[in-house]
Protein backbone atom coordinates (compact mmCIF):
# COMPACT_ATOMS: atom_id res chain seq x y z
CA UNK A 1 0.00 0.00 0.00
CA UNK A 2 1.22 3.93 -0.69
CA UNK A 3 2.85 5.78 2.14
CA UNK A 4 1.54 8.94 0.85
CA UNK A 5 4.20 10.41 3.02
CA UNK A 6 4.98 14.09 2.15
CA UNK A 7 7.12 15.00 5.19
CA UNK A 8 7.41 13.62 8.74
CA UNK A 9 9.83 12.44 11.38
CA UNK A 10 10.67 9.24 13.82
CA UNK A 11 12.20 8.81 16.55
CA UNK A 12 15.52 6.45 16.61
CA UNK A 13 12.97 3.67 15.12
CA UNK A 14 13.42 3.42 10.94
CA UNK A 15 10.26 3.14 8.54
CA UNK A 16 9.58 1.14 6.33
CA UNK A 17 9.22 3.43 3.37
CA UNK A 18 12.22 5.31 4.33
CA UNK A 19 11.06 8.52 3.48
CA UNK A 20 11.29 9.97 7.76
CA UNK A 21 13.82 12.64 9.11
CA UNK A 22 15.31 9.90 11.35
CA UNK A 23 15.88 11.46 15.17
CA UNK A 24 18.13 10.19 17.71
CA UNK A 25 16.49 12.10 20.67
CA UNK A 26 13.03 13.08 21.26
CA UNK A 27 12.37 17.15 19.66
CA UNK A 28 10.97 19.82 20.85
CA UNK A 29 7.47 21.28 19.12
CA UNK A 30 9.63 24.12 17.50
CA UNK A 31 11.39 21.33 15.81
CA UNK A 32 9.02 18.55 15.82
CA UNK A 33 6.47 21.00 13.85
CA UNK A 34 8.99 22.20 11.26
CA UNK A 35 9.42 18.23 10.66
CA UNK A 36 6.94 16.98 10.36
CA UNK A 37 6.26 19.64 7.08
CA UNK A 38 3.35 21.69 9.55
CA UNK A 39 4.21 24.86 9.39
CA UNK A 40 1.75 26.07 7.39
CA UNK A 41 -2.00 27.30 7.54
CA UNK A 42 -5.20 26.52 5.39
CA UNK A 43 -6.93 29.56 4.14
CA UNK A 44 -10.33 29.33 2.70
CA UNK A 45 -10.86 30.98 -0.94
CA UNK A 46 -14.20 32.40 -2.38
CA UNK A 47 -15.62 29.93 -5.62
CA UNK A 48 -17.49 31.34 -8.25
CA UNK A 49 -19.52 29.08 -11.00
CA UNK A 50 -19.71 30.16 -14.71
CA UNK A 51 -23.82 31.53 -15.59
CA UNK A 52 -24.19 32.05 -19.17
CA UNK A 53 -26.82 35.14 -20.07
CA UNK A 54 -28.17 36.74 -23.13
CA UNK A 55 -28.23 39.75 -24.08
CA UNK A 56 -29.47 41.50 -27.10
CA UNK A 57 -27.15 43.14 -29.84
CA UNK A 58 -26.80 44.44 -32.94
CA UNK A 59 -27.27 41.34 -34.92
CA UNK A 60 -29.40 40.00 -32.65
CA UNK A 61 -29.15 37.32 -29.00
CA UNK A 62 -25.49 37.24 -27.74
CA UNK A 63 -24.42 34.55 -25.26
CA UNK A 64 -22.36 36.18 -22.44
CA UNK A 65 -20.82 34.45 -19.25
CA UNK A 66 -20.73 35.71 -15.72
CA UNK A 67 -19.15 34.61 -12.33
CA UNK A 68 -21.69 34.72 -9.40
CA UNK A 69 -20.38 33.33 -6.12
CA UNK A 70 -20.85 29.55 -4.65
CA UNK A 71 -22.09 30.76 -1.02
CA UNK A 72 -22.28 27.03 0.08
CA UNK A 73 -18.72 25.94 -0.69
CA UNK A 74 -15.27 27.32 -0.38
CA UNK A 75 -11.80 25.75 -1.31
CA UNK A 76 -9.17 25.03 1.75
CA UNK A 77 -5.73 25.85 -0.38
CA UNK A 78 -2.21 25.42 1.76
CA UNK A 79 -0.96 28.95 2.53
CA UNK A 80 2.56 28.09 2.00
CA UNK A 81 2.67 27.16 -1.84
CA UNK A 82 -1.17 27.19 -2.71
CA UNK A 83 -1.99 23.74 -3.18
CA UNK A 84 -5.27 23.23 -3.50
CA UNK A 85 -6.89 20.67 -1.12
CA UNK A 86 -10.03 20.10 -1.27
CA UNK A 87 -13.40 21.79 -1.85
CA UNK A 88 -15.52 22.19 1.68
CA UNK A 89 -18.86 23.71 2.80
CA UNK A 90 -18.54 27.08 4.16
CA UNK A 91 -19.87 26.33 7.47
CA UNK A 92 -16.82 23.73 7.99
CA UNK A 93 -14.53 25.31 10.62
CA UNK A 94 -11.15 23.51 10.49
CA UNK A 95 -7.97 23.25 12.90
CA UNK A 96 -5.40 24.87 12.04
CA UNK A 97 -2.14 22.67 12.24
CA UNK A 98 -0.16 25.24 14.31
CA UNK A 99 -3.58 24.46 16.81
CA UNK A 100 -3.02 21.05 16.56
CA UNK A 101 0.25 21.28 18.27
CA UNK A 102 -0.57 23.73 20.51
CA UNK A 103 -3.51 21.00 21.82
CA UNK A 104 -0.15 18.22 21.25
CA UNK A 105 2.17 20.22 23.84
CA UNK A 106 -0.77 20.67 26.20
CA UNK A 107 -0.99 16.96 26.88
CA UNK A 108 2.44 17.29 27.26
CA UNK A 109 2.48 19.60 29.54
CA UNK A 110 -0.62 17.89 31.55
CA UNK A 111 0.52 14.21 30.88
CA UNK A 112 4.11 13.00 32.80
CA UNK A 113 6.48 11.08 30.47
CA UNK A 114 4.61 12.18 26.58
CA UNK A 115 6.84 12.83 23.83
CA UNK A 116 6.42 13.60 20.49
CA UNK A 117 7.53 10.05 18.59
CA UNK A 118 6.11 10.33 14.98
CA UNK A 119 4.09 13.25 13.11
CA UNK A 120 4.00 14.16 9.14
CA UNK A 121 1.45 15.05 6.76
CA UNK A 122 0.05 13.02 4.12
CA UNK A 123 -1.59 13.12 0.89
CA UNK A 124 0.10 16.49 -0.16
CA UNK A 125 -1.39 18.11 3.27
CA UNK A 126 -4.80 16.90 3.35
CA UNK A 127 -4.40 14.96 6.36
CA UNK A 128 -1.71 15.41 9.06
CA UNK A 129 -1.03 13.61 12.11
CA UNK A 130 0.87 13.76 15.03
CA UNK A 131 1.77 10.63 17.55
CA UNK A 132 3.18 11.15 21.24
CA UNK A 133 4.09 8.25 22.89
CA UNK A 134 3.35 7.69 26.68
CA UNK A 135 6.63 6.08 28.54
CA UNK A 136 3.87 3.88 31.03
CA UNK A 137 5.19 0.56 29.35
CA UNK A 138 2.00 -2.26 30.02
CA UNK A 139 3.69 -5.19 31.76
CA UNK A 140 1.72 -7.94 32.08
CA UNK A 141 3.18 -10.27 34.68
CA UNK A 142 3.78 -13.97 33.45
CA UNK A 143 4.25 -12.50 30.01
CA UNK A 144 8.18 -12.13 29.84
CA UNK A 145 7.70 -10.72 26.11
CA UNK A 146 4.40 -8.92 27.01
CA UNK A 147 5.52 -5.04 27.79
CA UNK A 148 2.98 -2.97 24.99
CA UNK A 149 3.22 1.14 24.42
CA UNK A 150 0.27 3.52 24.44
CA UNK A 151 0.17 5.91 22.12
CA UNK A 152 -1.86 8.73 22.04
CA UNK A 153 -2.68 9.99 18.62
CA UNK A 154 -4.34 13.51 17.15
CA UNK A 155 -4.86 13.43 13.49
CA UNK A 156 -7.01 16.21 11.01
CA UNK A 157 -7.36 16.53 7.54
CA UNK A 158 -8.42 19.41 5.16
CA UNK A 159 -10.85 17.66 2.73
CA UNK A 160 -14.64 16.54 2.86
CA UNK A 161 -15.49 13.59 5.26
CA UNK A 162 -12.00 13.72 7.48
CA UNK A 163 -12.78 15.38 11.12
CA UNK A 164 -9.91 16.33 14.10
CA UNK A 165 -9.65 13.18 16.16
CA UNK A 166 -8.27 12.04 19.20
CA UNK A 167 -7.41 8.68 19.54
CA UNK A 168 -5.77 6.12 22.05
CA UNK A 169 -4.09 3.60 19.99
CA UNK A 170 -1.35 1.03 19.76
CA UNK A 171 -0.63 1.56 16.31
CA UNK A 172 2.63 3.56 15.33
CA UNK A 173 1.61 5.87 12.63
CA UNK A 174 4.30 6.12 10.07
CA UNK A 175 1.90 6.51 6.79
CA UNK A 176 -1.32 6.56 5.00
CA UNK A 177 -1.45 3.05 5.58
CA UNK A 178 -1.12 2.70 9.51
CA UNK A 179 -2.60 6.01 9.97
CA UNK A 180 -6.05 4.09 8.57
CA UNK A 181 -5.14 1.52 10.26
CA UNK A 182 -4.76 3.81 13.73
CA UNK A 183 -8.36 5.30 12.58
CA UNK A 184 -9.80 0.99 12.00
CA UNK A 185 -8.25 0.18 15.56
CA UNK A 186 -9.53 3.09 17.57
CA UNK A 187 -13.09 3.12 16.08
CA UNK A 188 -13.35 -0.79 17.31
CA UNK A 189 -12.04 -0.49 20.99
CA UNK A 190 -14.65 2.75 21.16
CA UNK A 191 -11.12 5.13 21.38
CA UNK A 192 -11.86 7.22 18.38
CA UNK A 193 -12.52 11.09 19.35
CA UNK A 194 -14.17 13.05 16.66
CA UNK A 195 -13.70 16.62 18.31
CA UNK A 196 -16.36 18.31 15.76
CA UNK A 197 -15.04 21.22 14.21
CA UNK A 198 -16.01 24.50 16.64
CA UNK A 199 -14.37 27.94 16.74
CA UNK A 200 -13.20 27.73 20.11
CA UNK A 201 -10.90 24.03 19.80
CA UNK A 202 -10.16 24.71 23.81
CA UNK A 203 -13.62 23.96 24.78
CA UNK A 204 -12.87 19.90 23.84
CA UNK A 205 -10.14 19.56 26.49
CA UNK A 206 -12.52 18.18 28.78
CA UNK A 207 -13.28 15.71 26.33
CA UNK A 208 -9.90 14.70 25.75
CA UNK A 209 -9.57 14.63 29.44
CA UNK A 210 -12.71 12.20 30.50
CA UNK A 211 -11.13 10.58 27.07
CA UNK A 212 -7.80 9.67 28.92
CA UNK A 213 -9.16 9.00 31.89
CA UNK A 214 -11.26 6.11 30.87
CA UNK A 215 -8.67 5.09 28.53
CA UNK A 216 -6.35 4.44 31.67
CA UNK A 217 -8.78 2.20 33.36
CA UNK A 218 -9.71 0.35 29.82
CA UNK A 219 -5.59 -0.44 29.81
CA UNK A 220 -6.00 -1.60 33.47
CA UNK A 221 -8.70 -4.43 32.92
CA UNK A 222 -6.94 -5.43 29.06
CA UNK A 223 -3.47 -5.91 31.74
CA UNK A 224 -5.05 -7.92 34.06
CA UNK A 225 -7.38 -9.92 31.51
CA UNK A 226 -3.97 -11.25 29.97
CA UNK A 227 -2.75 -11.96 33.09
CA UNK A 228 -5.50 -14.18 33.94
CA UNK A 229 -5.16 -15.95 30.63
CA UNK A 230 -1.27 -16.62 31.68
CA UNK A 231 -2.41 -18.25 34.71
CA UNK A 232 -4.54 -20.51 32.89
CA UNK A 233 -2.12 -23.96 32.20
CA UNK A 234 -2.77 -25.87 28.88
CA UNK A 235 -2.18 -29.76 28.83
CA UNK A 236 -0.83 -31.09 25.06
CA UNK A 237 -4.31 -32.49 24.42
CA UNK A 238 -5.97 -28.72 25.28
CA UNK A 239 -3.43 -26.83 22.72
CA UNK A 240 -4.65 -30.12 20.44
CA UNK A 241 -8.01 -29.04 21.22
CA UNK A 242 -7.81 -25.48 20.68
CA UNK A 243 -5.94 -25.94 17.33
CA UNK A 244 -8.69 -28.00 15.64
CA UNK A 245 -11.52 -25.61 16.89
CA UNK A 246 -9.92 -22.65 16.18
CA UNK A 247 -9.43 -23.83 12.19
CA UNK A 248 -12.40 -26.17 11.66
CA UNK A 249 -12.20 -28.31 8.95
CA UNK A 250 -15.29 -28.10 7.43
CA UNK A 251 -17.89 -31.36 6.91
CA UNK A 252 -15.34 -33.63 4.94
CA UNK A 253 -17.76 -35.77 3.20
CA UNK A 254 -18.52 -32.22 1.09
CA UNK A 255 -14.78 -30.94 1.16
CA UNK A 256 -12.33 -31.58 -1.49
CA UNK A 257 -9.04 -32.15 -1.48
CA UNK A 258 -7.29 -28.71 -1.32
CA UNK A 259 -9.73 -27.51 1.13
CA UNK A 260 -8.57 -29.68 4.07
CA UNK A 261 -5.12 -29.59 2.59
CA UNK A 262 -5.02 -25.51 3.03
CA UNK A 263 -6.85 -26.49 6.49
CA UNK A 264 -3.89 -28.56 7.23
CA UNK A 265 -1.16 -26.24 6.23
CA UNK A 266 -3.48 -23.32 8.62
CA UNK A 267 -3.30 -25.92 11.33
CA UNK A 268 0.50 -26.51 10.82
CA UNK A 269 1.10 -22.38 10.77
CA UNK A 270 -0.48 -21.70 14.34
CA UNK A 271 1.05 -24.64 15.46
CA UNK A 272 4.06 -22.64 14.15
CA UNK A 273 2.99 -19.46 15.85
CA UNK A 274 2.67 -21.30 19.06
CA UNK A 275 6.67 -22.03 19.44
CA UNK A 276 8.19 -18.87 17.64
CA UNK A 277 10.41 -16.45 19.76
CA UNK A 278 7.51 -13.86 20.72
CA UNK A 279 5.53 -16.99 22.70
CA UNK A 280 8.86 -17.43 25.03
CA UNK A 281 7.51 -17.68 28.30
CA UNK A 282 4.06 -18.30 27.35
CA UNK A 283 4.18 -21.18 26.40
CA UNK A 284 1.65 -24.21 27.72
CA UNK A 285 -0.78 -21.07 28.83
CA UNK A 286 -4.44 -19.75 27.27
CA UNK A 287 -2.40 -16.18 27.06
CA UNK A 288 0.17 -18.48 24.45
CA UNK A 289 -2.61 -19.88 22.74
CA UNK A 290 -4.40 -16.38 22.50
CA UNK A 291 -1.16 -14.58 21.20
CA UNK A 292 -0.22 -16.81 18.66
CA UNK A 293 -3.78 -17.36 17.40
CA UNK A 294 -3.73 -13.03 17.64
CA UNK A 295 -0.50 -13.67 15.15
CA UNK A 296 -1.09 -16.32 13.00
CA UNK A 297 -4.36 -13.92 12.14
CA UNK A 298 -3.00 -10.90 11.16
CA UNK A 299 0.25 -11.77 9.43
CA UNK A 300 0.33 -15.20 8.50
CA UNK A 301 -2.91 -16.32 7.38
CA UNK A 302 -3.31 -15.64 3.58
CA UNK A 303 -5.19 -13.56 2.01
CA UNK A 304 -5.80 -12.61 -0.84
CA UNK A 305 -4.99 -9.25 -1.27
CA UNK A 306 -3.41 -6.59 1.09
CA UNK A 307 -7.12 -5.11 1.18
CA UNK A 308 -8.21 -7.91 2.39
CA UNK A 309 -6.08 -8.85 5.06
CA UNK A 310 -5.89 -4.99 6.62
CA UNK A 311 -10.19 -5.76 6.88
CA UNK A 312 -9.64 -9.02 8.69
CA UNK A 313 -6.33 -8.36 10.69
CA UNK A 314 -8.16 -5.08 11.72
CA UNK A 315 -11.75 -4.57 10.68
CA UNK A 316 -13.00 -7.85 12.06
CA UNK A 317 -10.50 -8.45 14.24
CA UNK A 318 -12.67 -7.75 17.90
CA UNK A 319 -14.66 -11.10 16.91
CA UNK A 320 -11.66 -13.04 15.95
CA UNK A 321 -9.66 -12.31 18.86
CA UNK A 322 -12.68 -13.03 21.20
CA UNK A 323 -13.15 -16.11 19.66
CA UNK A 324 -9.49 -16.97 20.61
CA UNK A 325 -9.86 -15.91 24.10
CA UNK A 326 -13.02 -18.33 24.77
CA UNK A 327 -11.31 -20.99 23.19
CA UNK A 328 -8.42 -20.35 24.90
CA UNK A 329 -9.68 -20.26 28.49
CA UNK A 330 -11.93 -23.73 27.05
CA UNK A 331 -8.65 -25.42 26.30
CA UNK A 332 -7.07 -24.80 29.87
CA UNK A 333 -10.12 -27.20 31.28
CA UNK A 334 -9.40 -30.51 29.09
Amino acid sequence: MPAEVEKMFSVRQPTWHGLENLLTEYPSRTEAQQLAGHEFDVIREPLYRKVPFVTEGEGGPVLQEAFELYEDFQLNVRSDNGLDLDVVPTSRVDVQPRELWDIAEWMQDNVPGIQFETAGSLNLGGNIWILLKQDKILKVKGDPLGDTCPYLALQNGYVRGSAFKFQQIFTRIVCWNTSQRADAEADAENHNYSLAHTQNLWERIEEIKEAMLKWEAEATAWVEAKEYLATQKVSTKGVAWFVDEFIQMPNEAITSKRVKHNVELARLELVGELFNERNVGIEGTALGLFEAASSWNEHVRRAQTPQSRFQRSILSRDTTLQAARDLAIQAATI
